[in-house]
């Protein structure tokens, strides 16, 4: 996906980076990988590097437009994955990252390339039988991010002002970033509507009291599949820049492709439980807040459209219009 916030390097650009944490690697070799929309990705491989290859995430550029909750979003994924590291969930472990931007004006680091085939693209190949256990297996990985508790409500970042005591103050604050990044680019939402409609529903937000890590993007696109002989496992998750503490029903309307209501997927819900340890129940306040959640969601993709190819983006408009117009009758109904 082409987006105006990649930031896409020379080849000797790479190799300056690459060399500086890996200097025997003068044999590597760059390949871009384009699924992402927000980073530029590429691999690099050498028969001097882990694995023979590892992966380069680059940051945009210092003067690249981003939304207001995207300022240090590499930081955040490189601390999410710190956190995950010792829980059951397949996530690359970062070899090597520069956030300072003394060497380089922009943010990066370097992490193993995941085997396997991200769950889209795998998934015509995936037997009914085996993508129950992988349903499974994605239920006990979400269920592991959930584990992880953080000390505030708001996004994994280093300044309060992204800190909150509540969860309906932080998802307040997130929610009025995003609409006032999408007043400033001119985009035509139901502004009031969604801010009325917002504080209407504070104190179901407010039932949260925990702050749990959310990734908040673990669709079909970041969960890798690997086959063994005849079984398929999670190989990988990746991508958690997107990541707050907050409500983990968060993450079950986030899982594009994957699934589309949690309680009609009871391998997910039995590999989930058997991680976090109590039943995964869905009442009537966590279903609104899980559709506050998908308008959240939908403003940001509105949002962010701005940096998309003009076609790519009147389409994702539209269809956030219509998903918008559906979501406020239903939460106001």
């Amino acid at each position: 996906m082409n987006s105006r916030t990649k930031n896409r390097l020379t080849r000797g650009e790479l190799l300056n980076l690459t060399m500086a944490w890996f200097p025997e690697a003068d044999d590597v070799r760059f390949i871009e990988l384009s699924g992402g929309m927000f980073n530029a990705v590429y691999l690099a491989e050498s028969s001097h590097l882990p694995q023979n290859g590892v992966v380069l995430k680059v940051g945009p550029n210092p003067g690249a437009e981003i939304l207001t909750y995207e300022k240090e979003i590499m930081r955040a994924e490189i601390q999410a994955y710190q956190l995950l590291s010792d829980k059951p969930i397949p996530t690359p472990k970062v070899l090597a990252f520069d956030l300072s931007r003394q060497k380089a004006s922009f943010d990066y680091f370097f992490m193993e390339k995941v085997q396997g085939r991200a769950w889209n693209d795998a998934a015509k190949g995936v037997p009914t039988a085996a993508r129950k256990n992988l349903m499974k297996q994605l239920g006990q990985c979400n269920a592991a991010v959930h584990s992880v508790c953080g000390e505030w409500f708001g996004y994994v970042k280093a300044g309060e002002r992204f800190h909150f005591d509540s969860w309906a103050s932080a998802f307040s604050a997130m929610t009025g970033d995003v609409l006032n990044d999408a007043r400033a680019r001119g985009f035509r939402l139901p502004f009031d509507a969604i801010e009325k409609t917002l504080a209407r529903h504070l104190v179901c937000l407010n039932a949260v009291t925990a702050p749990k890590l959310v990734d908040f993007d673990m669709w079909a696109g970041n969960v890798f599949v690997d086959r063994e002989e005849q079984s398929f496992r999670i190989s990988g998750i990746i991508d958690f820049e997107r990541c707050f503490y907050g409500d983990p029903f968060a993450d079950f309307i986030s899982a594009a492709f994957l699934y589309k209501d949690v309680k009609q997927e009871p391998e997910f819900c039995a590999g989930y439980e058997s991680v976090s340890g109590e039943p995964l129940t869905v009442s009537e306040g966590d279903r609104i807040r899980m559709d506050l959640y998908r308008l959240y969601m939908a403003v940001i993709l509105v949002a962010e459209s701005y940096r998309y190819n003009p076609a790519y983006a009147w389409w994702m408009r539209a269809l956030c219009a219509g998903q918008i117009h559906r979501l406020l009758k239903t939460l106001n109904g």
